[in-house]
């Protein structure tokens, strides 16, 4: 899915302003990680973990509450 870059974010390197969200586990690492990276130089401006860890306490919340 494209959107639109209504930000007008750029990228440092190439200042490109498309974006795309890559899964990868680093060398050395249990961990996935979400890498946030410019779609045409692939320089990385941002890391997520791979679980939406409030997403995640929500439902516990609503487990623990019935």
């Amino acid at each position: 899915m494209i959107r639109t870059n209504y930000s007008g974010s750029k990228c440092p390197k190439c200042q490109q302003s498309a974006f795309e969200m890559v899964e990868e586990t680093p060398n050395n690492s249990n961990f996935i990680l979400h890498f946030i990276r410019c779609t045409s130089c692939k320089t990385t401006v941002g890391v997520l973990e791979y679980f939406n860890i409030g997403d995640l306490v929500k439902r516990l919340m609503k487990k623990v509450d019935s």
